[in-house]
């Protein structure tokens, strides 16, 4: 009986020990538990700032793109020009601009159709072309310039035949602000008269400055 009693006193013994080794492992294991849930909240902190910085980083970049398609206006991308004379001269004097009064094409609005003036939009490199006929049964020359800011660039002749045309092609640096025209030309026994219908000024930008 007193063995009975023995064993039944250290199995209770046992069973105590055991229980207090059970919480405390449950206690261990709580505590790692809390700290990685402290990780897992710092971590979502950490990668909260990190999502905040790239949101404003991102937001910026797309500041900057705004402001540089605002500050390169589409009518300055594409810059191109064709006049055609439509009225006829019967009496130009010397030095006159002749002034191409028909608007073919005028991207970028740098043609004055009242002046005949070309008014570079964007600096840039351009080319330029400009034909002038002649008037039948004058038999007379006709001669023109190209003129760049008032600097003579090139010269257009027609001949004293009927109908006979004078072109010029060139490509030169135009910087913002400056003046394109085509002007007559008056020598001796030259003609004054150029007819409708067949003279063309034109221009285009090539490549614009960076």
């Amino acid at each position: 009986m007193v063995l009975l009693i023995i064993s039944i006193f250290i199995l209770l013994c046992n069973g105590a020990s055991g229980d207090k080794i059970y919480e405390k492992q449950l206690e261990a294991r709580l505590s790692k538990t809390e700290d990685d849930i402290r990780d897992l909240r710092s971590g979502l902190e950490l990668l909260k700032q990190q999502n905040k910085q790239l949101l404003a980083e991102l937001k910026s970049l797309h500041t900057k793109e705004k402001r540089l398609l605002l500050s390169t206006p589409s009518h300055q991308q594409y810059v191109a020009f064709t006049a055609k004379l439509n009225k006829q001269y019967n009496s130009l004097n010397d030095r006159e601009t002749v002034i191409f009064d028909s608007i073919v094409t005028n991207a970028g609005q740098g043609y004055d159709e009242n002046t005949g003036i070309f008014v570079c939009p964007i600096s840039g490199y351009y080319q330029f072309a400009a034909t002038i006929v002649s008037e039948s049964g004058t038999d007379k020359n006709l001669d023109a310039e190209l003129m760049h800011n008032g600097r003579q660039i090139v010269r257009l002749h027609a001949t004293v035949y009927g109908y006979d045309e004078g072109t010029q092609v060139v490509n030169i640096h135009c910087a913002q602000g400056e003046r394109v025209w085509i002007r007559h030309l008056m020598g001796a026994g030259d003609s004054a008269i150029i007819p409708a219908g067949f003279s063309t000024f034109s221009g285009a930008l090539l490549h614009a400055d960076h």
